[in-house]
């Protein structure tokens, strides 16, 4: 990890060389202060370079965190089919506890990252938030008519 005090010092020896070089008038002094002054600032600027990448990874490791945790919230659902043929993500039975009842999620809003749970009626599963529907049950035959026809 950087030494934000051992940057700091660097700088200050490079600023002090900088300042006392200014009254020198002897040249091969001037060159060894010259010198000294471009490896202090080496030093500085390495220092920022490993400050920056750092910084890059720490951010790149919160990022893979997040993502993490996003993926985390849909291991709590398991991929169903209906009877009707559609999929829908049910809440595994041992994460229905505490207040938390057993409900579905819409298999599109994951693709996005959203945890969309779905009403239910009678014989479907509706998104409010992207309009995805799946059958819960198949419907009843239609009713036939047993009499005559009138005309």
């Amino acid at each position: 990890m950087v030494d934000f005090v051992s940057l700091g010092k660097g700088l200050k020896t490079a600023y002090e060389i900088a300042r006392s070089a200014k009254d020198v008038n002897d040249q091969a002094k001037l060159n060894t202060a010259i010198a000294d002054i471009m490896e202090q600032l080496t030093s500085a600027q390495f220092s920022l370079f490993e400050m920056q990448q750092h910084q890059e990874l720490i951010d790149e490791n919160r990022q893979l965190k997040d993502q993490l945790e996003r993926a985390a919230r849909f291991d709590k659902y398991q991929l169903q089919q209906t009877s009707t043929g559609d999929y829908v993500l049910v809440l595994k039975d041992e994460f229905a506890v505490d207040g938390t009842p057993k409900h579905v999620i819409c298999p599109v809003c994951k693709e996005d990252e959203r945890l969309a749970v779905m009403t239910e009626d009678g014989h479907w599963y509706r998104c409010s938030s992207c309009k995805y529907v799946a059958g819960k049950k198949k419907l009843p035959p239609p009713r036939r008519r047993t009499g005559p026809m009138v005309v």
